[in-house]
């Protein structure tokens, strides 16, 4: 029998051919992979094509609000909410509120971590009304999907919704940055003794050195850095090298690979270096955040200390708490601690009989290892926790955005390419968002464009998983195949990821191959628009 057209297929799909005919198809179908391949496509296509075209005639989907069949509960629905409300309360139980008490304890008090970061000197001057146009966007965004919901009654309306929306946020847009001096030096800058900068400075050099005074913030990007002199605002430093000589009546943010300390600081240091080194002369009046490699603390500290760091040397003065988290810790003879010290360390510290200590040192033995992990029970039950949660992440993504969904779980398919993508992507995306920072002007650009990045390193695996989970299972019709699919890629690329030693490369094969797979999906999708401009132009 020869190969039957697509008219044939269909009409067999629909049951509109006589018992005969059809028992033909079938038989032929049977022994003719190529027929059969036929079927099952155009069998999927008018699966989906139905579900469009109720879905574009509702103002909610008939699939998101139909009741499950009597004596049938959904259980995968239920254990996927379940196992994903349970992952977020394990997040934010054992990691986001432990750090927000902490970040607390060490002067973190005046607003979240990311605004005194970025957001408390010359990097946004206009921060409050910012905020204040976020929790604007916020509520809009609601209305628009409100109004989404109920499109059918407001297609009327649509169009004046939308201006006044738009002028709404013309209205609530921030002011323009401060202003501030920017200084790049050619290839060193120096600003000399006796002369004043009366707002921030902004300096791009290959080595910084501040004799004289700023009135405003110092935003050093420099190999070195060094300041002599006065600084009546914030530092704020990338650089290889910083050292502070002079006195600081605001905070110092120093992101380096070196900070030393020799002068007064009025309120907190929060540094993420290799090695932080606190002289004896050294001052600060608030508080001291340190990650780092080694941190060395020979000088006097009002509040407290919160240190993540591989050795901990303390010798100075601490006038109240101290929590650390180290390899190892000692204490010197000179060391005196007024409040409560407590310490996780991977072997004992070294406290000298002559240190000063409000309170014996609680200190705890922390074990790490494929050992200590695979004989607790509560690590599997976190990777389940996880699993529910990107699987829920999953079960948005495709409801929500299905086209897009599958044409990444299609790119997905083009293994080199995607990776090659997913590696330029990974990489690029922070450097270029950090650049637009530095600029004040583009920041809302560079941080969404590090949002969309979390996003995407995020929603990496459920592309991955869902991939996988075809490959497995074979090509399926419909969300339910899809969901079925998803859940079993997800559960092997998990239990693939617990693997010692190669589960860190798996996991980190499979982020660099989602984030190219999306990278190849938003090309698919803005290639249309792309040749309409080319052509216009």
């Amino acid at each position: 029998m020869s190969h039957f057209d697509e008219m044939t297929c269909l009409l067999y799909l629909e049951g509109q051919l006589d018992a005969d005919h059809a028992d033909g198809v079938r038989t032929h179908a049977a022994g003719c992979a190529e027929c059969r391949g036929l079927l099952r496509a155009l069998q999927t296509e008018s699966v989906w094509l139905r579900e469009s075209l109720e879905a574009d005639d509702e103002s909610v989907p008939a699939r998101l609000v139909q009741a499950p069949e009597h004596g049938g509960a959904p259980w995968g629905w239920i254990s996927a909410l379940g196992l994903s409300a349970g992952g977020a309360y394990t997040l934010w139980s054992g990691f986001i509120e432990p750090w927000q008490a902490q970040a607390a304890q060490a002067g973190f008090t005046q607003g979240n971590l990311l605004t005194m970061l970025f957001f408390s000197g010359a990097f946004w001057k206009g921060w409050d009304a910012m905020r204040s146009l976020m929790e604007f966007l916020a509520v809009g965004t609601l209305g628009l999907v409100v109004m989404w919901l109920l499109r059918r009654h407001l297609r009327r309306t649509t169009a004046l919704a939308v201006v006044m929306g738009a002028l709404a946020l013309m209205v609530a847009l921030p002011p323009s940055a401060g202003a501030a001096e920017r200084r790049t030096g050619d290839p060193n800058y120096s600003l000399p003794a006796g002369e004043v900068v009366h707002t921030d400075l902004i300096v791009y050099a290959d080595s910084t050195r501040i004799d004289g005074d700023v009135e405003g913030d110092l935003i050093a990007f420099s190999r070195n850095v060094t300041v002599n002199g006065h600084i009546k605002g914030d530092i704020i430093a990338f650089s290889q090298e910083l050292r502070v000589n002079g006195p600081v009546d605001g905070n110092v943010r120093a992101f380096v690979q070196n900070l030393q300390l020799y002068g007064t600081v009025t309120r907190n240091v929060l540094a993420w270096a290799g090695d932080v080194n606190l002289d004896q002369d050294a001052r600060v009046n608030g508080t001291l955040t340190a990650g780092s490699g080694h941190l060395e603390m020979n000088g006097k500290l009002a509040g407290d200390l919160l240190a993540f760091t591989g050795d901990a040397d303390i010798n100075g003065q601490l006038g109240r708490n101290a929590s650390i988290r180290a390899g190892h810790l000692t204490i010197g003879s000179k060391a005196e601690i007024s409040g409560q010290a407590t310490a996780q360390l991977r072997r004992p510290p070294d406290v000298s009989t002559g240190a000063k200590l409000g309170s014996p040192l609680d200190w705890t033995i922390t074990k790490s290892g494929p050992e200590t992990r695979y004989s607790s029970a509560r690590y599997y039950v976190h990777h389940v926790l996880r699993w529910g949660a990107s699987f829920l992440f999953g079960l948005v993504l495709l409801f929500v955005v299905p086209g897009f969904f599958f044409d990444a779980v299609k790119a997905c398919g083009k293994t080199a390419p995607a990776i090659g993508f997913g590696i330029l992507f990974l990489f690029a995306i922070p450097i270029a968002a950090i650049i637009v920072c530095i600029t004040v002007v583009g920041l809302g650009v560079g941080i969404s464009a590090m949002m969309f990045w979390a996003i995407a390193i995020y929603a990496a695996q459920v592309l991955v998983g869902a991939w996988l989970g075809e490959k497995i299972l074979g090509e399926g019709a419909g969300a339910g195949a899809a969901l079925g699919r998803l859940a079993l890629g997800l559960a092997i690329l998990r239990a693939l990821g617990m693997l010692p030693f190669l589960g860190g490369w798996i996991s980190f094969v499979v982020v660099i191959w989602g984030i190219g797979a999306v990278a190849l999906a938003i090309y698919k999708n803005m290639r249309p628009q792309l040749a309409a401009a080319a052509v216009a132009v």
